[in-house]
């Protein structure tokens, strides 16, 4: 009666992994929004960038809400009913985004991505698990998961960059969901139509909390995509969205401590391993918000097309390749992971040292290859090493609804802060740099002929200047998180070195009692 496969009895195993592979790949292709395309939908639909910066919010916070609903949703559901549904949606979706110039349907149509994605993409991700974690590592599984997820983004954001160069951002959209449809076409032929367990009823869901974690950070991404186009709290419409999101936030909190099930245990954060690997990943965010400075370089100064500067995403590939290399052998051999993260951390510190030295007109794209695989390998250890460190000896409920808050706050708010940050400090630090500059410039030797001065080379020299400080101040700010990184414990105080010392200093200067009170805390 039950079968918790996914294939029929009669498929071979080696067309099984095959399949799956084949699936997740499709998965793994998937976004509501792919941001080395956002300059085509502006250029077809007319709408701002924000619009679609909101759009690619809205996609993570659909990804974060299901999470938590996992085990429901298998319990409920027979595991062809969720695939077949959530690639069948997911196809449809494209499809209306594709033949649509409305933003506010590409916003819905992004955010519902993310929740089938996420759906449908956990069915097989659990099987990969079973199959990759050898002797139960998870370390393992996230060194090969992560990686081969982060080089089929970048290469998924790129083939779709390629489409809309060569014909439109619409042939993109139907490409892939052709793909969407052919990958439920597999498991209608191949799938089974037996449970994965006894079928219980959707109970115990708190949906009004449901209901405040999308409403309470989908005002949080209006107001961090919107915001430097209103001119932050110049604007009434963004100082009233930022007392809303404060309000539902406190009341959404409130209601986590208060409700028996809680949609997001709230018990977690009182962990030592959470409470820093959320900052970690927050860091994390200043890393990945980095593409805003890099995108004003490549296209602002050096006149990249959509498409090559789409490419610069391909170079982290290498990277990337390294990380899952060093990784897997790491978690193999089972060793502390404070020097896998410090190396992952020194890997960004040494892509923005690289590029504050690069900032010239004359940069050519072979001098991109060294700071984008150095970006690479930092993007794939801390991905893989700090999601590890976060999760690390949680149970399954409270790990669910952790893994739900965590990819809201990875994928949206950490790069939503920095993002909207370095475009506001970028835009100062431009402003700056033009006063400078403007020093040595009056009307006398503006309007005289053949003084050789451009008004476009001294702008386009401002915001070289400004990019240039802004990575710098980057590099200051990395020098504190090796630091932390460093000295952090990483849960490993208790060490038999730690032992020894102890009680040599507790027999010299304690009582008895007291050793033996001591001994027992640490034991």
């Amino acid at each position: 009666m039950y079968n918790k496969g996914l294939f029929h009895t009669w498929v071979p195993k080696p067309i099984m992994l095959l399949l799956i592979t084949l699936i997740a790949f499709v998965f793994f292709c998937i976004s509501g929004i792919y941001t080395t395309n956002i300059t085509y939908l502006v250029g077809s639909t007319g709408a701002s960038t924000e619009y679609y910066l909101w759009a690619n919010y809205a996609y993570a916070i659909g990804l974060g809400t299901v999470m938590p609903l996992v085990v429901r949703i298998k319990a409920r559901f027979r595991t062809k009913e969720i695939l077949v549904t959530s690639l069948t949606m997911l196809g449809i979706l494209y499809v209306i985004q594709g033949t649509t110039h409305n933003p506010y349907i590409i916003i819905t149509c992004s955010y519902l991505m993310g929740v089938f994605k996420m759906a449908g993409m956990m069915e097989v991700v659990l099987p990969l698990m079973m199959l990759l974690s050898v002797g139960g590592n998870r370390g393992i599984f996230y060194s090969v998961y992560y990686s081969v997820l982060l080089i089929v983004t970048q290469l998924s954001g790129y083939y779709m960059a390629k489409l809309s160069y060569l014909y439109n951002w619409q042939i993109g959209y139907m490409r892939f969901a052709m793909m969407c449809f052919f990958a439920a076409l597999v498991c209608v032929v191949f799938q089974h139509n037996k449970r994965f367990m006894r079928k219980v009823p959707f109970i115990y869901i708190d949906w009004l909390s449901i209901l405040l974690f999308n409403f309470t950070f989908m005002i949080l991404a209006y107001i961090l995509a919107f915001g430097k186009q209103q001119a932050w709290f110049d604007s009434e419409i963004i100082r009233y969205c930022t007392l809303l999101f404060g309000i539902l936030l406190f009341i959404f909190v409130l209601r986590q401590q208060v409700v028996r099930r809680p949609f997001l245990p709230l018990t977690a954060f009182r962990k030592t391993n959470v409470r820093h690997g959320v900052i970690m990943l927050l860091c994390l965010g200043m890393y990945l918000a980095t593409a805003t400075i890099q995108n004003i370089f490549a296209v602002g100064i050096l006149g990249y097309n959509p498409v090559t500067n789409a490419s610069l995403n391909t170079l982290l590939i290498p990277g990337l390749i390294a990380a899952a290399l060093v990784c897997y052998n790491w978690y193999k051999n089972e060793l502390p992971i404070r020097m896998l993260i410090f190396s992952g951390f020194s890997g960004f510190m040494l892509y923005s040292v690289a590029m504050y030295l690069s900032m010239a007109t004359e940069f050519s794209y072979s001098m991109w290859y060294l700071p984008m695989f150095f970006k690479g390998y930092g993007m794939g250890v801390i991905f893989i090493a700090t999601w590890y460190y976060t999760l690390d000896k949680l149970d399954i409920a409270i790990m669910l609804g952790l893994i739900g808050f965590a990819v809201v706050w990875r994928t949206f708010i950490a790069v939503g802060i920095f993002s909207a940050l370095y475009s506001w400090v970028q835009y100062q630090l431009q402003i700056q740099s033009l006063n400078n500059l403007a020093v040595y410039l009056d009307d006398a030797v503006l309007l005289r002929a053949g003084s050789g001065i451009s008004l476009p080379a001294v702008q386009l020299n401002g915001v070289l200047a400004a990019t240039k400080t802004l990575y710098g101040y980057i590099n200051i700010a990395s020098i504190g998180v090796l630091l932390y990184v460093l000295f952090h414990h990483f849960g490993r105080i208790r060490t038999l070195k730690t032992r020894v010392y102890i009680n040599k200093l507790g027999e010299l200067i304690m009582s008895k009692k007291d050793r033996k009170s001591i001994e027992k805390q640490l034991s």
